[in-house]
């Protein structure tokens, strides 16, 4: 694999994690035709560009998307498209990004060879393989790492792309009988997750009604040998819209606007008069996402407080604000600019806010005395100021 060059095809939030792993030991470039979101790779010294011809030079093709089902088979073919068109004979495509079992074979390959005028399996060879990459803030947690599942459309490539991994996936290659076995494993690994995290986010409200810490709770249930220890995840994207939904809802993020809901509730119950009151939201860039990719609760926990008449002002230690004067559509502003709130919500627990602990929150409320809510529950209790009331679930 001398000499052998990547193309990331797609900048979004995988990409980033998927050029750096890369880029350790081959050459790397990523293409999107977005030039906009070049920032991310260029901090890191990754070449980015919007020519979709600069594919020609690359050997292998990574087809990148969302790491959630929500991926479209619109966008899907689009890349499909570009990527037939500019690739050259002998190429690698590797798709990585969630899709139905048989999307890769029987949607993908049929646009490669129509816009390539190659056939698969002869003139260019195709593979697929789920996103896994670890990023930073796992390394440094010693989280184990996962086995990287890799399928070809035939041996030999199934046996290519474990070559292709095995410098970048010291946690071991494992060869999936199919592409469709990878495809279907794929989604149901996330079918698990999410139905776990959405099992928790009903027994954290739960516990909460009763005035019962969620995180206690699991602390004690993990005593148990083989217990799973999902947690809640009340801001994390929603990808399920249902026929009938208030779109004004979907489009902000349901599990936000309800956390706004019930921040609002807690408000009144101790007599805040709600049209009056100041809430500064800290965080709202993904906490586990190496670019700058917004958190979806998040911007709908700010267009719900705001419809209610509060003077919401939001920060993100993650940001560079000398150049993102906003994110995902919200104003942002800088710490040091923020005024005195009647709450603070720890909406995404970045590094800089755990460091600073109770006397940023301290700084941040009026007369350092009000509500803060911790949606992570990260914050330590015992060093609690008196005069701050905390929340978390």
């Amino acid at each position: 694999m001398d000499n052998l060059k990547i193309a990331i095809v797609g900048a979004d939030g995988t990409s980033l994690l998927a050029a750096t792993a890369f880029g350790n030991v081959y050459p790397v470039i990523v293409f999107d035709p977005d030039g906009s979101k070049k920032e991310p790779f260029e901090k890191q010294g990754i070449p980015f560009t919007d020519r979709p011809e600069a594919l020609s030079e690359a050997g292998i093709l990574l087809l990148t998307g969302s790491k959630r089902p929500a991926y479209t088979l619109d966008a899907l073919s689009d890349l499909c498209r570009i990527a037939g068109t500019h690739m050259k004979k002998g190429t690698v495509l590797i798709f990585e990004a969630p899709v139905y079992p048989g999307t890769t074979e029987e949607t993908c390959i049929p646009i490669l060879e129509q816009h390539s005028g190659l056939k698969a399996d002869k003139e260019f060879f195709i593979g697929f393989a789920p996103a896994r990459w670890n990023n930073n803030s796992e390394l440094r947690a010693n989280i184990p790492k996962m086995r990287k599942v890799i399928s070809g459309q035939s041996r030999q490539v199934t046996d290519y792309l474990a070559d292709l991994f095995a410098p970048i996936h010291d946690g071991g290659i494992y060869k999936a009988k199919s592409i469709r076995v990878a495809e279907a494993a794929q989604l149901l690994e996330i079918a698990q997750t999410q139905v776990n995290i959405a099992l928790m986010n009903e027994v954290a409200l739960t516990l909460n009604q009763q005035g019962i810490d969620t995180h206690d709770v699991l602390e004690t249930a993990n005593t148990k040998r083989g217990f799973i220890k999902f947690e809640p995840d009340l801001l994390g994207d929603n990808h399920v819209f249902w026929q009938g939904a208030n779109p004004s809802w979907c489009k902000g993020g349901v599990k936000g606007r309800q956390m706004a809901q019930r921040i609002i509730k807690k408000l009144i119950q101790n007599e805040v008069i709600i049209h009056e009151a100041r809430i500064t939201i800290l965080g709202i860039t993904k906490m586990d996402s190496e670019s700058e990719v917004t958190e979806v609760g998040v911007i709908g926990l700010v267009s719900e407080l705001q419809e209610y008449g509060i003077d919401v002002q939001v920060s993100d230690a993650k940001l560079d604000l000398a150049k993102a004067e906003c994110a995902g559509g919200v104003l942002l502003t800088r710490q040091k600019e923020l005024l005195p709130a009647v709450a603070v919500v720890l909406a995404v627990p970045h590094e800089p806010y755990r460091q600073l602990g109770w006397k940023l929150f301290e700084r941040l409320l009026e007369g350092e005395e009000g509500y803060v809510f911790d949606v992570k529950s990260v914050l330590e209790r015992n060093e609690k100021p008196e005069k701050v009331t905390l929340w978390r679930m």
